[in-house]
């Protein structure tokens, strides 16, 4: 009779034990899932100030060669220019 009455409680036990372990392990992930968003955030807005200094440096450095570029074109076409009329 103990036996019959384990046996049923086993299998009454089991499945309902089996569902909420993988609630439990469904939630687990979410949270896992949340905290590594928040770190991925929190390290981005940490080095969000730093890139935008490096990429106005890099900016910076193309506007100037760019700029000298076109005076040196500019120049260029003033020195080809001059003998063909003169």
């Amino acid at each position: 009779m103990t036996e019959n009455i384990l046996a049923l409680t086993t299998e009454e036990i089991v499945p309902g034990t089996l569902i909420v372990l993988v609630m439990v392990a469904f939630y687990v992930f979410i949270f896992a899932l949340v905290i590594i968003c928040l770190i991925r955030v929190s390290r981005y807005f940490l080095t969000a100030g730093k890139e935008q200094k490096l990429i106005r440096m890099e900016i910076g450095k193309l506007a100037e060669e760019v700029h000298q570029l076109r005076q040196e074109l500019k120049a260029g076409r003033n020195n080809n220019s001059s003998p063909q009329t003169g």
